[in-house]
């Protein structure tokens, strides 16, 4: 049986098909540091997690960034912060708004440099890819 049919058995015994948000996701945390952000608006460090996104996500940011690859990474960087020390942040009350602004510039550029590595693969995954390449 293929890693696909597998994963897919897997998914329709555990009720997961059709609700791909409810799948695991890989997140990483980082420490910002608090000079990079806004005057005055956060007074210490502190850790950002992200998340990576589902394929409905990445499509939204697609269509929102108007085919600008440079808006797209940030509204998909911006997309994929999910908590902030630890607590998660709410989109539905403008959190995430609130903080993508009080970043400034230098801590936008941060998240957006770490959500790549999100999805980026590591050498070993690029290696074994580049390793078992077939044309056909």
């Amino acid at each position: 049986m293929s890693a696909l049919k597998k994963a897919y058995a897997k998914a329709t015994s555990e009720g997961g098909v059709g609700n791909f948000s409810k799948m695991p996701r890989k997140q990483i945390s980082f420490t910002v540091d608090h000079s990079l952000c806004m005057p005055d608006v956060f007074d210490t460090d502190f850790e950002i997690t992200l998340q990576s996104l589902t394929s409905r996500a990445e499509m939204q940011a697609a269509r929102e960034s108007k085919g600008d690859p440079t808006a797209m990474a940030f509204l998909m960087a911006k997309a994929s912060v999910v908590a902030v020390d630890g607590e998660p942040v709410d989109a539905g009350k403008g959190e995430d708004d609130f903080l993508w602004e009080a970043l400034d510039q230098g801590g936008r550029q941060l998240v957006v440099s770490m959500f790549a590595k999100v999805g980026t693969p590591d050498d070993d995954s690029a290696g074994k890819a580049e390793a078992s390449l077939k044309v056909h």
